[in-house]
């Protein structure tokens, strides 16, 4: 399917439900329309505009094509499996997050962000937690660019920036919730003063997807041991670099 045929708001919706998890057989078109605060009528056009006829085929379709996927299955690492298995139980996870992300990123999205980040006068990113490193990852890559960004964790420096920024600038927004407090308020005091907003996020239907210009989709499911953020933070690094190969090539 194409997205870049979609306007803003159809691909935000086409992109939530391409994401492995957040549909399955039983779901409803008002289970989906109510978590995207979407009308089911809208919902519907959108199945259609991609070629079905429906939210029913399309649902269909898309369990079809998770349970056709490789390592469709994530392995569970527990206290209970060998190193060996451990390694295998990782790595796995790890390339599975790979194949989701690449699955649901638009390549239209992430050039429009490439052009707002390189046009930008300042760059800022927030990342706190387990986004943190990967916030202080990507400013280290922009500046092998020459293009000169600051990455931000602390509560108190995130909101000052923010308060000082305008419509000549950028954020990138790191949250794989969506719904991590800090960076929403930094986020929503930067859009307040017309800043541009960029968010790396799992859920298109959270708060941070929802006050952003652009949305780039980073799925990944959690475990008894890795949790969510080590997975996370493999596919987050590889969407920025990804961000990084965009913003070269619109260099040159």
């Amino acid at each position: 399917m194409s997205l870049s045929r979609l306007n803003p708001t159809e691909r935000k919706i086409v992109e939530w439900l391409i994401i492995k998890g957040n549909i399955s057989q039983k779901t409803s078109l008002h289970e989906v329309a109510k978590k995207l605060n979407i009308s089911e009528p809208m919902l519907v056009k959108v199945a259609k505009k991609i070629g079905f006829s429906g939210f029913r085929e399309l649902r269909s379709s898309l369990v079809s094509y998770f349970r056709s996927l490789p390592y469709e299955k994530e392995e569970e690492v527990t206290e209970h499996n060998s190193l060996d298995a451990v390694l295998d139980d990782v790595f796995s996870n790890s390339i599975q997050a790979l194949k989701e992300a690449r699955s649901v990123a638009d390549p239209v999205t992430i050039s429009q962000a490439a052009h707002l980040v390189f046009n930008a006068n300042r760059i800022i990113i927030y990342g706190v937690g387990g986004s943190a490193s990967v916030a202080l990852d990507f400013e280290h890559k922009l500046l092998g660019l020459g293009i000169i960004s600051h990455a931000y964790s602390d509560v108190h420096l995130m909101l000052m920036v923010a308060n000082q920024l305008n419509e000549n600038d950028v954020v990138i927004a790191i949250s794989q919730t969506g719904i991590t407090e800090e960076t929403l308020n930094a986020v929503t005091t930067a859009r307040i003063h017309k800043a541009k907003i960029i968010c790396i996020t799992n859920d298109n239907g959270s708060p941070l997807s929802q006050c952003s210009d652009l949305s780039i989709f980073s799925p990944a499911t959690s475990g008894p041991l890795l949790g969510q953020n080590a997975v996370a933070r493999i596919a987050q690094l590889n969407l920025l670099d990804s961000l990084y190969i965009a913003i070269l090539l619109e260099k040159n």
